[in-house]
């Protein structure tokens, strides 16, 4: 089959992956079983027809880790079962199943997120197997949510802020328009003397658990503002954007760490951008407020990072001074070609443009994202297609690459 000779082609392993399929057609059950042993290798796929059979078998084996679910179920239908799902906190990924609207799809994707759900995609009926290609490889590319035992331990991580072992990666932006290389954002991963890199999903939970996030930040501040130094003393001119958790937002002496930073490395306040989570800031966020104000006074930039999710709203980007937006990258990998995702990504330009807010495009897996988001008029993109990750010594030599090509 053709579907199969694409995926061999990619080399990806799926068989870890322990199916649940959920509808009340046998016949659907059985032709997604096929598809997904045939073309993906996944051969242990457990069945329901109805939402209490999957409940049991959920509460029987905890390895399902991949969840196709109907809409249109009896009893319980689906939408109703999305909520059961957050109830018990499933962690694995969910894709959706349905002949409804593409309305009331784009309206069901929007509940998935709010539950916290792993949502990946969505097989409309009628099913066909190159439509599992697209859904399947988000799996590869996916944010994965661990498990709380595949999470590092206390012990693991301070052990890892006292021998150094928090490490940088950066990951490049470039303007749209004009395809110039115009900054950075540093991406914090940590040597684990037994696992080697561990991305931040397995540690910067547990460490927001206490105070091992302030050591963290401090740590990747102090390595991302030195590898900027070396750059700018090579002669490249960029904008360094961190993430910075809220709790370190909520120390008052925060503001202050920065500016005797920005003065030990000698960099000018403008070529440092705080990326903040804006769906995780408190409800009341006095001391968050006050550091970010003192921040953006003296010239640093302000991002709300992941802005499509959870508590996006116009108030919030009026309340705070903020000077780009990244829209999330499920706004531009996940239903891309609905007219409905279209216009919300017309909309959230609209609005930040009025607001005299830049956008950066998180996502940009492909070529068709790239010319998606450029044509749309996001400002800037940062993703895969653009580039991966990568160490600071590497940044010169990628700028020289991506000056020849473009």
């Amino acid at each position: 089959m053709n579907i199969q000779m694409d995926l061999a082609s990619k080399t990806k392993d799926y068989e870890w992956l322990n199916a649940l399929l959920i509808d009340d057609s046998t016949v659907i059950l059985d032709y997604v079983a096929k598809v997904l042993e045939d073309s993906f290798n996944i051969s242990n796929c457990h069945k329901a027809t109805s939402s209490a059979e999957a409940i049991q078998v959920l509460r029987s084996s905890k390895s399902i880790n991949l969840l196709f679910l109907d809409l249109n179920m009896p009893n319980v239908d689906g939408i109703q079962f999305l909520e059961k799902l957050s109830q018990i906190n499933y962690k694995g990924y969910v894709v959706i199943m349905s002949g409804v609207s593409t309305q009331i799809i784009s309206s069901v994707e929007s509940l998935t997120k709010n539950y916290g759900l792993n949502y990946i995609g969505t097989l409309l009926k009628p099913m066909h197997e190159s439509d599992f290609v697209n859904i399947i490889n988000k799996i590869g590319t996916s944010r994965k949510k661990f498990q709380s035992s595949d999470s590092l331990k206390t012990y693991e991580i301070i052990r890892a802020i006292k021998n150094d072992d928090i490490e940088v990666m950066y990951q490049p932006q470039i303007e749209l328009a004009s395809r110039k290389f115009m900054g950075v954002e540093a991406l914090c991963r940590m040597v684990h003397p037994r696992l080697g890199m561990i991305s931040p999903d397995r540690f910067i939970d547990k460490a927001e658990e206490s105070e091992l996030i302030i050591h963290i930040t401090l740590a990747v501040l102090k390595i991302a503002f030195g590898d900027w130094k070396k750059w700018s003393m090579n002669g490249l001119d960029l904008k360094l954007s961190v993430n910075v958790s809220p709790i370190s937002l909520q120390q008052p002496e925060f503001a202050d760490t920065i500016f005797m930073l920005l003065s030990q490395f000698a960099m000018p306040a403008d070529k440092l951008c705080i990326e903040i989570t804006e769906g995780a800031l408190a409800n009341d966020p006095l001391q968050e407020l006050a550091n970010l104000n003192r921040l953006s006074m003296r010239g640093v930039a302000l991002a709300f990072d992941d802005f499509g999710q959870n508590n996006s709203t116009i108030e919030r980007l009026q309340k705070f001074p903020v000077n780009y937006l990244k829209l999330d990258k499920s706004y531009f990998i996940e239903q891309k070609g609905q007219l409905n995702q279209l216009a919300l990504i017309n909309s959230t330009l609209s609005i930040a443009k009025e607001l005299h807010i830049k956008t950066i495009a998180e996502g940009v897996e492909d070529s068709a994202v790239m010319s998606l988001v450029t044509d749309m008029g996001c400002d800037y993109g940062q993703g895969y297609y653009i580039s991966k990750p990568m160490k600071a010594k590497d940044v010169l030599a990628w700028q020289r690459e991506w000056n020849a090509k473009t």
